[in-house]
Formats: C-alpha cells, sequence, structure tokens
C-alpha cells in the first residue's frame, strides 16, 4: 500500500509541471489522416537480446527517434526538450485472467528526443522504463483505478481529460498484444491488423501497436491539417529500427 501510494503521488506531483511544447500539441480539428508499417516480430526479439530491454523499449526507441527526425525537421531546438508518452500498462492479476473488461493504468515516460546518438537513446528507454516500473506508479495507478470502480465511473475519465489539456503528455503510445497465430473469419485468414488509438484535446497524433502472427503492426492516427507530413514520421520510424537492428 505504501508503496502504491508513495507511486500515485510520485506520479501526481510530476504532472504539476506540463511538458514541452510541440507540433504534436496544438487544438485539434475533426479530419484525420492514417498512416501504418510493420515489423517482423523475430527481427524485433533479435534486437532485445542484442542490446538489451524489452521489446516495448525498442519500441519506445524507435518512436523516440522518429519524434527527433519531427522536431529537429520543424526547427525545434533538442536541448532539454521534455517529451512524454503516456503509456496504458495493463494492471489484470493472474486470477482476473480472461474476465471481461479492461484492467488498464497509465504511465508517463520521459522519451531522450534529445539524445543523439541511437544506441545511447534505446539505454535512455531502459533506463526510463526500469525507474517507472520500480516507482510503484502502476500500482499507484490501479489502486487510483480501484477507487473510481467504489466511487463512481467520472473520476478516471476527468483526471484523463485533465492530463491531456494540461499538456502532462504528448503523445499516446500503445502496445497490445494479440494471438500469435493466424485467426480466421468465414474461413478467410486475417492477413493484417492495423490498430487506431483516438486523439485526445490538444493531441495531433497517436501510436498504436498490435502484436499478431508473427509480426507488429503499427498504427499512426493524426489530426490532418496540424501533422500534414504523417507518412514522413512512419517512414522515420521504420529507419530508427532498421539503425538499430544495424548496431
Amino acid at each position: 500500500v505504501t508503496h502504491a501510494a508513495g507511486g500515485f503521488a510520485g506520479a501526481l506531483s510530476e504532472s504539476l509541471t506540463p511538458a514541452s511544447e510541440t507540433p504534436f500539441n496544438v487544438p485539434i480539428g475533426p479530419h484525420r489522416r492514417f498512416d501504418w508499417t510493420r515489423f517482423d516480430m523475430g527481427l524485433l526479439r533479435e534486437v532485445r537480446s542484442r542490446l538489451g530491454g524489452t521489446l516495448n523499449d525498442v519500441v519506445l526507441a524507435c518512436v523516440a527517434g522518429a519524434v527527433r527526425t519531427h522536431l529537429s525537421a520543424h526547427g525545434l531546438a533538442l536541448d532539454d526538450i521534455d517529451f512524454r508518452v503516456l503509456i496504458p500498462v495493463s494492471t489484470r492479476r493472474p486470477e482476473e485472467r480472461g474476465k471481461l473488461g479492461n484492467r488498464v493504468s497509465m504511465l508517463v515516460a520521459h522519451l531522450p528526443v534529445d539524445e543523439p546518438d541511437i544506441r545511447r537513446r534505446l539505454e535512455r528507454v531502459i533506463e526510463e522504463t526500469g525507474r517507472l516500473k520500480a516507482s510503484g506508479q502502476i500500482e499507484g495507478a490501479a489502486a487510483m483505478e480501484e477507487i473510481g470502480d467504489w466511487t463512481g465511473a467520472g473520476i478516471i475519465p476527468g483526471l484523463n481529460r485533465l492530463a491531456a489539456t494540461r499538456r502532462i503528455f504528448n503523445m499516446v503510445v500503445t502496445n497490445v498484444p494479440g494471438p500469435q497465430f493466424p485467426v480466421f473469419l468465414c474461413g478467410s485468414r486475417l492477413l493484417a491488423s492495423y490498430p487506431v488509438v483516438p486523439l485526445f484535446e490538444n493531441q495531433a497524433l497517436g501510436v498504436a501497436l498490435f502484436s499478431y502472427d508473427g509480426e507488429l503492426f503499427w498504427g499512426f492516427n493524426s489530426d490532418w491539417d496540424a501533422i500534414a507530413d504523417l507518412h514522413d514520421f512512419a517512414l522515420a520510424v521504420e529507419r530508427e529500427f532498421e539503425a538499430l537492428r544495424k548496431l
């Protein structure tokens, strides 16, 4: 309980300072652009086993590099930039496996978009996710969700809206594990599944990932007007992964 309380208090105090202003955090309209890419899971595991961290760390390192490229292309100074991503994390306990409904908490991670060296960028992502796991924020967020269950459903959505309007984070990056075997509908095999994450207020780009049948599918959802060069961002993610493979 103490660990969870400390984690929640730490996350709350950190949220009092907004993340850096970026082209991703502007008022958005009703129109959307969507782009996509896909990675081979075997190649991802190869990078992870050789360079360290988790599959999600490799994903976040690719996002950090793509964000760095995007911000640099738009003329932003990268020194001391505080770029944060909101990462949904499953808090489902083993005894809850297979039950209906979601048990998800939110972590806010600082991405090292100021780091020019790609290997060091991955190392800093690994350090950041390790810090979050040890901080008690997952337990604190789970406890807050349970309080929401007791007091009514309005508290968590309200906090999420507050987080978006105060720019506590710059972007959502969500990674959902899927079945690692082919699935069929009416005899037809599902070949690909590109996910979509909705955009928050003043959040012009969201990144969603879904692993299925040996591949990792990326979906990039953006505001039509704010991110006109969305395809360049998707290509930057691909280049980051290829650069990690060559290390």
